[in-house]
């Protein structure tokens, strides 16, 4: 499990998010059952780190001041244009207790006729926080037009449940867009361009 660096944030004049990003630091909250709201603060670096080395939707080590906390990522706000992480909200989470999270559904391979189109971009989980998939990744090779993976069409790990109709489709094989009237009749006028240009200039050698 990836671990979080942080610090109590002190409230009050001269400490300002503003400020703190200046500086190099991510705002943040952590909150969850047996405690208050708490802000805190992180090294976005540091922070974006730890991001990048495990999928958001898995259980993290936040240690603030000397405390762990087993935490989710709750919300993270980034800068529109920059990418970079503003503000930070992780859920303190108790390890043995089941919860409902998001795992996002990833696509392999190529099928043999058509465009695999994700109907399903993620699905809804039941499990301890240890056994969260990062990810389900479903293989379209050999699919065809028509063709349909649906939910039930998962692997699925031991102690999770899926928390999502098994009928619901996640992905279907589309045919590639057919070329719109207008680009149609512009590639015919081109190649008429064409003959005519080329039958002028067999004229002129005769």
């Amino acid at each position: 499990m990836e671990a979080i660096q942080g610090q109590i944030r002190a409230q009050g004049l001269g400490n300002s998010v503003k400020a703190l990003r200046r500086n190099g630091w991510v705002p943040g909250i952590v909150y969850g059952s047996g405690m208050s709201n708490q802000a805190i603060q992180m090294q976005g670096k540091e922070l974006d780190g730890a991001l990048r080395r495990q999928a958001t939707n898995k259980p993290y080590k936040l240690q603030i001041d000397g405390n762990t906390y087993d935490v989710m990522v709750n919300e993270l706000q980034r800068h529109p244009v920059m990418g970079n992480i503003l503000h930070a909200d992780f859920k303190k989470i108790n390890m043995n207790e089941k919860i409902m999270t998001i795992v996002p559904v990833l696509m392999t391979g190529d099928p043999e006729l058509g465009v695999a189109t994700l109907i399903r971009h993620n699905v809804e989980v039941s499990c301890l926080p240890g056994n969260i998939p990062e990810a389900f990744t479903v293989d379209v090779d050999g699919l065809n037009i028509g063709d349909v993976l649906l939910v039930s069409d998962l692997t699925v790990p031991p102690g999770v449940d899926l928390a999502v109709e098994p009928t619901e489709v996640l992905i279907s094989i589309l045919p590639v867009k057919a070329k719109s009237e207008e680009s149609i009749e512009a590639q015919h006028d081109a190649e008429q361009v064409a003959e005519a240009a080329s039958s002028t200039e067999q004229s002129n050698r005769v």
